[in-house]
């Protein structure tokens, strides 16, 4: 069914979206948890994890919102970078990570579609993410995702290529210091 013409396109890879979203959320999980050992064994080498800035553009300069080059990202990371951000994070020495707070990641509307190359799937999903630390600071964030996944016959899934369009122009969180 994944190549046919459907409402809006091609048609979702239905067999696939299961898989795909029981792999989101134990990537969630992984987080929610600070396993970010186990979240970086989900990554492929050669991972691109890219969290652009978003601006507010007229409509007539639609084509500018989603094309880059961008002004800057909040995180533009490979897997050398995710794997020193993940040591950070899993030994918080900051007073911004202590207390620890507490994260709850809601991944929601999961579609995955085939690609030209053979084993690779584009997943699209959105998050939320909560966070609440000390007594009263609750925050949270949303984004809408689209991965690219390679299939691999030894280790399963890996996440090659992450792009979060995060909804807000401005982080309103107190700081950065979580994974979507």
């Amino acid at each position: 069914m994944s190549g046919q013409n459907w409402i809006g396109g091609t048609a979702p890879a239905i067999d696939k979206v299961y898989i795909f979203a029981q792999i989101l959320y134990r990537e969630a999980r992984y987080l929610d948890e600070y396993r970010y050992s186990d979240w970086l064994e989900l990554m492929d080498p050669d991972v691109h994890y890219h969290v652009p800035a978003r601006r507010s553009f007229y409509v007539r300069e639609e084509a500018r919102r989603v094309a880059p080059p961008y002004d800057t990202d909040h995180f533009d990371d490979d897997f050398e970078s995710l794997s020193l951000r993940a040591k950070r994070l899993q030994r918080p020495g900051s007073s911004s990570l202590d207390p620890r707070p507490r994260e709850i990641r809601q991944v929601s509307n999961v579609e995955v579609y085939a690609t030209d190359t053979e084993g690779l799937w584009r997943v699209h999903s959105t998050i939320m993410l909560v966070r609440n630390r000390l007594l009263d600071l609750d925050e949270s964030i949303a984004g809408r995702r689209v991965d690219e996944w390679r299939e691999d016959a030894t280790s399963g899934f890996k996440l090659v290529k992450r792009t979060v369009w995060i909804s807000q122009n401005s982080i309103l969180l107190a700081n950065m210091a979580s994974l979507l």
